[in-house]
């Protein structure tokens, strides 16, 4: 995995992915799986116009290419009265690299109920300092100006040793509105990947580069379609690692305490060895 596409202070245009056609778009990707992810989120999202996703499957085969455009291509494998289904492939000399299921739903009536949010209420976004007044005060040499403003509880990444409680929070919203849904699902799906590597992190006792840290297959659910106009609580945690595998969750949730958002993630991570 290598650092994340150049930084922008805005999700307009940060997926740049061109329709070439049938189906067919093109893209220069940069080698961050959460990029990968909501470029591909968004190809699928270009293919069913009035829809609104609600889940995203992604496996990771090969190494993408970051010295060329790739094609992403996207198969519509039904299109019912409720729900409606894409694949989306990236290919390379005939080799699969990256596959992506997305599933859509049109508009419907139900219940509708949710849980209180667990754990403590926190502190709200107005009373913590943005994440670039961190990076100063910290002194951080590669600060990532990313089209997410972060707002995080606590420091998750200061840890001295192996930490019990691999979990962090962290309020987010886009820098500027997200107006159109497939933009905004696809800044989902990025996210599920953002900072993803930090509970790992946090049980193996300390810092280290997302490089060594490998997406396997990520799922993102989107259980509400909301304007993100305002801060959203994500919550990250890892609670196993297992023969060079962790596997990750997120939530998202509204101010008020609704989830918006499920994710989960298996990676390799640092230390991993083959045997034999």
């Amino acid at each position: 995995m290598t650092a994340p596409p150049a930084p922008t202070a805005s999700f307009d245009g940060f997926f740049e992915i061109d329709d070439a056609g049938d189906g067919v778009f093109r893209a220069e990707l940069d080698g961050f799986g959460g990029y990968t992810v909501g470029c591909a989120t968004l190809a699928a999202g270009r293919t069913a116009p009035g829809l609104e996703l609600h889940s995203v499957h992604t496996s990771f085969l090969r190494p993408v290419p970051v010295d060329r455009p790739v094609e992403l291509r996207v198969d519509p494998l039904s299109n019912g009265r409720r729900f409606a289904r894409r694949s989306v492939e990236i290919r390379d000399d005939g080799k699969p690299l990256f596959h992506l299921l997305a599933s859509f739903a049109s508009a419907s009536d139900g219940p509708d109920f949710a849980d209180a949010a667990p754990g403590d209420t926190p502190p709200p976004p107005e009373s913590l300092p943005s994440e670039r007044e961190v990076a100063e005060q910290e002194g951080w040499e590669n600060f990532y100006d990313s089209p997410l403003e972060m707002r995080w509880i606590g420091r998750p990444w200061r840890v001295e040793g192996p930490v019990d409680d691999s979990g962090y929070r962290v309020w987010v919203q886009p820098r500027r509105p997200v107006h159109d849904p497939a933009v905004r699902a696809a800044a989902i799906a990025f996210l599920a990947d953002f900072h993803s590597h930090w509970p790992v992190a946090r049980k193996l006792g300390g810092h280290f580069e997302a490089e060594g840290f490998t997406s396997l297959d990520q799922s993102v659910w989107i259980h509400r379609s909301e304007p993100w106009d305002d801060y959203w609580l994500l919550e990250s945690w890892t609670p196993d690692a297992h023969a060079g595998r962790a596997l990750g969750h997120r939530s998202l949730r509204t101010r008020d305490g609704r989830l918006v958002a499920s994710m989960a993630q298996e990676a390799m991570i640092p230390g991993a060895r083959l045997r034999g």
